[in-house]
């Protein structure tokens, strides 16, 4: 036989073998695939030199050929055309030739350890345990297995279902309703027998008060017997049982059974029983029994004091009581006394014989000082004095009171008396005289008995404040000791302290610092100071008003007296701070008046108003006239009303004096005026604003207060009452032109 005709031979056994496996598959975890082709199916056929191929359910073709296991390596066995196979993990020989797992409903199968194994789709799960119908329960649908194997959709008296693995109540049967709403209990109630839900839900029998209801074939009655714990008392049907025998003081356990008055307590019915339902104040019921009551007087009660059984304990030297329903001390054998109200330790004091305690509680024996007290036979007495102290005095009333040590009339000895010190205070200390204290604003610096306290704190600057504390010479100045504080005396001639810091002394150089110039805080507009003297800008600008003509008059006045004028091409409410600027100049007239009334009857911008509050500010001064202050009480001018400085009650027109107050008879402003003058005006009438700095220098019957001037080291404010350009009367005063061109130049500081 040739080789190729051999191997068609081996081919056919195997198939033939195969076949015969297939036929005799036994084993119940495995018959699902018993009728399936596994490994080269049920029925092979083909030739070739080396192998067999088949045709069937998972055929497979082309493996090695064998015989028996041992032509395959370790862990493998032969499985005929399939070869060589490891039936541990083999789907189509799982734990056996052509012993396969194949297709199980809803499942997918897995051959793990030579075992089939299933894994079901989702919704579905092998609940009766068999591989061969695979994962045959519905768990979202099926009633008995409702999400999970044996989780049985079940409810009292109703049909249940599931839907998507969720029980629900399907309909109740006849006869029942789910009348609690409650899914869990299913249809619990039985509408033929529930009295509270008879042949339909929530309809109630309703029978006399506390009788007993009954529901029988739907239809309503009762049994004739009372609730239990009620009576029918008053034997009316309709009533019913009306009384709660179980809680009912006057027919307890029964009808006309009324629980009897206790004493100290009030009776209730409890359970049909009678009973304490509580005590009057401060009563107990201690011995259990209805019948004595509250019989305990708990604030009076030695063995049940505040409480039931709470006995008073026995007391030392004493007796015990119950007092407010609190255990004291009762009384004290003769002899004794409780002093310390402590009834753990009883009557504890012999007053016989304690010195604390003498005869009484708190008598404390009068020998207490410096000394050994005693009592004996209730008396206090005194024992021997402490080292250092002695009775001076007094005998056995006040023991031994003196300290020899420090008893400055008995210092070492009785009657030793130290001498009294100057300005200060004496002391015995050791039983040696000295000085105690001083007195305050001196002190001892020369440790010295005899002359005292002999050197004064508050002016010495070699012991300023204290002794020793030499007062150092402060820059630029001369140093002082005030009230016992060393500070600056003065400062040296071009400097001062402007700081209010003695301990810098003079640090500013006032001779050349333009903004202390002469004094602190006194600012140079013109940005230089010289000799402690500003240098003057004597450049005016005149802020005109409605009458340009007049206030061309009091320029010209103003160029005659020596300076440069500036006249505003518009009027003082057109002005803003730029038309023209202050910056060149060392002082500002501002007019608001004119007889066409639109001057004093119209604000100032508001930009002009902060414009020269800043150039006064900087050091610069500023001259005003009548209408400031019309403007003011007219609510213009909000910005410059601090710099206004007269007020306004009315107006006058006439003669006018104006009479220099004679404090200020030689100040700048009034320079080369009379003492007193009359002219033509019309003037405001009012008085001087009351602020710092602010001061009238001139007065006039018309007019009250005349000139008011601000000395401010800010800045200059010079505010006089006549009102130059209103109609009839203008600036051609010589005195009034002279008394402007004084205050713009005072303001200016020139001088």
């Amino acid at each position: 036989m040739k080789l190729s005709a051999f191997h068609a031979v081996l081919g056919l056994a195997a198939a033939l073998f195969t076949g015969a496996l297939a036929s005799s598959c036994t084993d119940v975890a495995y018959c699902f695939g018993c009728d399936q082709g596994s490994g080269g199916g049920s029925t092979a056929t083909g030739t070739s030199t080396h192998s067999a191929s088949g045709t069937g359910t998972g055929g497979t073709g082309g493996a090695q050929a064998c015989t028996v296991d041992k032509d395959c390596p370790a862990g493998k066995s032969c499985c005929g055309d399939s070869g060589c196979v490891d039936v541990q993990t083999s789907h189509e020989h799982c734990g056996g030739c052509n012993l396969g797992c194949g297709s199980p409903d809803n499942a997918s199968a897995t051959c793990v350890a030579g075992k089939c194994a299933l894994t079901c789709a989702a919704g579905f799960a092998d609940c009766n345990l068999l591989l061969k119908d695979g994962c045959e329960s519905d768990v979202t649908s099926d009633p008995a297995n409702c999400n999970a194997c044996g989780a049985a959709c079940l409810f009292a008296n109703a049909d249940a279902s599931c839907t998507g693995g969720v029980c629900a109540l399907s309909a109740c049967r006849a006869g029942f309703d789910d009348c609690n709403g409650m899914t869990a209990d299913g249809c619990e109630t039985d509408l033929a027998n529930d009295p509270a839900n008879c042949t339909m839900c929530a309809n109630a029998c309703t029978p006399p008060p506390n009788v007993v209801a009954t529901c029988t074939a739907g239809v309503c009655g009762t049994t004739g017997d009372c609730v239990i714990g009620f009576a029918d008392c008053d034997g009316m049907a309709a009533s019913g049982c009306e009384v709660d025998v179980l809680t009912d003081v006057n027919n307890c356990g029964a009808c006309a059974m009324p629980c009897p008055a206790l004493p100290h307590a009030t009776p209730t019915c409890t359970g049909g029983g009678c009973a304490i339902a509580g005590c009057d104040p401060g009563f107990a019921d201690c011995d259990h029994s209805v019948y004595s009551g509250c019989e305990i007087d708990l604030g009076s009660d030695v063995n049940n004091c505040n409480t039931c059984g709470m006995k008073c304990p026995a007391v030392a030297n004493g007796y015990p009581a119950c007092v407010s329903g609190a255990c004291v001390v009762g009384g004290c054998d003769p002899g004794y006394a409780d002093c310390d109200g402590n009834l753990a330790n009883g009557c504890e004091v012999n007053l016989a014989s304690d010195d604390l305690h003498c005869g009484a509680c708190n008598v404390k024996c009068a020998n207490i000082t410096n000394g050994s007290p005693t009592c004996s036979g209730f008396v206090c007495g005194i024992g021997a004095c402490n080292t250092g102290f002695a009775d001076c005095f007094g005998g056995s009333v006040n023991g031994c009171e003196t300290d020899l040590t420090s008893d400055v009339n008995h210092c070492g000895t009785c009657g030793t008396v130290c001498p009294l010190v100057a300005n200060g205070s004496r002391s015995c200390v050791a039983s040696t005289c000295g000085i105690a204290s001083c007195q305050m604003g001196y002190g001892d610096c020369n440790n010295m008995l005899g002359d005292g306290c002999e050197t004064a704190f508050a002016a010495d600057l070699n012991n300023c404040g204290m002794c020793g504390k030499i007062c150092p010479t402060p820059t630029n100045g001369v140093a002082a000791c005030a009230s016992g504080a060393c500070t600056l005396a003065s400062c040296n001639t071009g400097f001062s302290d402007c700081d209010n810091n003695p301990g810098n002394g003079c640090e500013r150089n006032t001779s050349n610092d333009p903004n202390n110039c002469g004094g602190c805080g006194i600012k140079c507009g013109s940005g230089t100071c010289v000799n402690s003297t500003c240098t003057c800008i004597k450049k005016v600008l005149l802020v005109a008003d409605d009458s340009a003509s007049g206030a061309a008059v009091l320029g010209t006045a103003l160029t005659a007296a020596g300076y440069t004028v500036t006249q505003t091409a518009v009027p003082s409410y057109q002005y803003d701070g730029t038309n023209p600027a202050l910056a060149t100049f060392g002082a500002v007239v501002v007019l608001a008046g004119g007889p066409q009334g639109t001057s004093y009857q119209t604000d100032m911008p508001l930009a002009g108003q902060t414009a020269i509050v800043n150039f006064v500010n900087a050091g610069n001064g500023v001259v005003f006239t009548e209408w400031a202050a019309f403007e003011v009480a007219n609510g213009h001018w909000t910005t410059l009303a601090s710099l206004v400085l007269l007020t306004r009650t009315n107006a006058y027109s006439g003669q006018v004096t104006y009479n220099i107050d004679p404090a200020f008879a030689a100040h700048p402003v009034w320079a080369g005026l009379p003492a007193t003058f009359t002219f033509a005006s019309t003037s405001n009438t009012g008085i001087t604003k009351i602020a710092a700095g602010v001061t009238r220098i001139a007065s006039s019957p018309q007019s009250i207060d005349a000139v008011a001037i601000r000395d401010a080291p800010a800045g200059r404010v010079v505010h006089i009452a006549h009102a130059g350009n209103y109609a009839p009367n203008g600036w051609t005063n010589p005195n009034i032109q002279k008394l402007i061109g004084n205050a713009a130049g005072w303001a200016a500081r020139c001088f």
